[in-house]
């Protein structure tokens, strides 16, 4: 019986180090919401080039906030307790969404940027309305749910 208590620990202990080392083996990993989606970073200005992913990526960490040089971009985000929202910092980053506070926190406090406006829903309807209130705004939202006649800048797969 003693023998057999220890060989539970040993397998309790491997399994609890897996999953702190090796977070992406992990069965519920923050990823697998995302698995069938794809997102969309768009606009309803139709004058904004379309964006590499390097590029929307400097975006969404506050690294430029212009386009062509020239055009001051405007970023939404949706609600801290979207779960598109988790999934599409995931996949254009690599982040969570605590990550993703910390960093825009840090950048806050030393002057050097601010977070993109954060809306009350992730209702699509919310985005354009905030979109058709800023020329320049840039949104995210699954490709799916981008209305017919915006320009979608770039979009995001899972695992590219």
């Amino acid at each position: 019986m003693y023998k057999g208590l220890k060989y539970k620990s040993f397998i309790s202990l491997i399994t609890l180090w897996g999953l702190l080392f090796f977070p992406s083996f992990s069965t519920f990993s923050a990823s697998d919401n995302a698995k069938d989606i794809e997102f969309a970073v768009f606009s309803l200005n139709s004058e904004l080039p379309n964006l590499t992913k390097s590029k929307a990526r400097m975006l969404y960490k506050g690294r430029t906030k212009k386009l062509n040089g020239s055009i001051k971009i405007v970023l939404v985000d949706l609600p801290e307790t979207s779960i598109l929202r988790e999934d599409f910092y995931n996949m254009l980053l690599g982040k969570s969404i605590s990550q993703m506070n910390g960093y825009w926190a840090s950048l806050s406090f030393s002057g050097k940027g601010t977070p993109p406006k954060e809306l009350n829903s992730d209702d699509i309807k919310e985005i354009i309305e905030w979109l058709n209130n800023n020329p320049n705004g840039i949104a995210y939202a699954p490709v799916s749910s981008v209305p017919a006649g915006a320009n979608i800048l770039i979009t995001i797969l899972q695992g590219e």
